[in-house]
């Protein structure tokens, strides 16, 4: 399991607290003061930590500050009758917040909730990618009806333990973490199924006469005024350092290395060999870490666009 997985996981713990000591027995308002102070004390820890290891919280994390902090104005500071009402209807009011939390960030043009989450499990390059974001949208589609649902269960079952805490926690643990874990790898392998592999009968042999030939395929109309430097680290038989250069509506390539290119590919012969045949796809490729990217991420998604199959 790695760090930010746990993180994650753990970011859970405070509510969990918060939700077993406010509705053991007959909740009261002691035993409401009580469970947030503890959730409260552990969100304030769990962000600490975070923020201390990736630098920023998450929406989920926030989410979590925002509503154990209300409640301790709620419950602390306001009249009793309205205190009470928090007793009652809290774990309402946290699937409610929570709710929000996955459903209205996208609609005002902000990032979805589970893009922090997603940056910590995935390699800075792949954040720009179309990819990136369509997956993450749609994993947070399911995370909003997920939050709905805990919301509804809740107040159907009047905050019992069973429709609080147990259903709840079945739906996220259960079906929201795993589809976030698989929906990636599903979601490019059905991209990649309707792709058309290249004609191979006069490919290439090898990676070198394959990117040293790409200037020969050259379609100076759809690349215009693209401007772009490309570093190849090639690794396995047939393999070496190659530079990949568009300007001014002209391509050039040769062996070796260049400094501070837009674009640096780095990938075992064999592996790129297979994208560029299209037997691999190269985002799915690229989500399991079969090659590296490092500059521009936009410029490697267009580069087929820029030369004739």
């Amino acid at each position: 399991m790695t760090l930010s997985t746990l993180l994650f996981i753990t970011s859970f713990i405070p509510t969990i607290v918060f939700k077993i000591i406010a509705r053991m027995g007959d909740p009261t308002l002691s035993q409401a003061k009580t469970a947030t102070i503890a959730g409260l004390t552990l969100a304030i820890i769990q962000m600490s930590v975070s923020h201390r290891i990736f630098k920023e919280s998450t929406y989920l994390e926030w989410a979590f500050l925002c509503f154990l902090c209300t409640g301790a104005v709620w419950v602390f500071a306001l009249p009793l009758d309205f205190a009470r009402l928090y007793v009652t209807h809290n774990t309402s009011l946290l699937y409610f917040i929570l709710f929000l939390m996955t459903l209205l960030p996208q609609l005002f043009g902000f990032d979805p909730f589970t893009y922090t989450i997603a940056k910590r499990w995935q390699p800075e390059s792949t954040w720009k990618t179309p990819q990136f974001r369509t997956i993450n949208l749609h994993i947070t589609c399911v995370f909003t009806v997920i939050m709905f649902c805990a919301f509804i269960s809740n107040v159907a079952g009047h905050g019992k333990p069973l429709y609080s805490i147990v259903i709840p926690f079945i739906l996220i643990l259960g079906v929201g973490i795993p589809f976030s874990r698989l929906y990636p790898k599903y979601y490019l392998s059905r991209q990649s199924a309707g792709r058309k592999p290249e004609n191979t009968s006069d490919f290439p042999d090898t990676i070198k006469d394959l990117i040293l030939n790409m200037p020969g395929r050259f379609n100076r109309k759809a690349a215009g005024d693209v401007q772009a430097r490309i570093q190849y680290i090639i690794s396995g038989p047939g393999g070496g350092n190659f530079v990949l250069s568009i300007k001014d509506g002209a391509c050039s390539s040769h062996e070796g290395m260049i400094p501070d290119p837009d674009l640096t590919v780095t990938s075992p012969a064999k592996i790129w060999m297979s994208i560029s045949k299209g037997t691999l796809d190269p985002a799915k490729a690229f989500m399991e870490k079969l090659y590296s990217v490092d500059g521009d991420m936009t410029l490697l998604i267009n580069l087929r666009q820029y030369f004739n199959a």
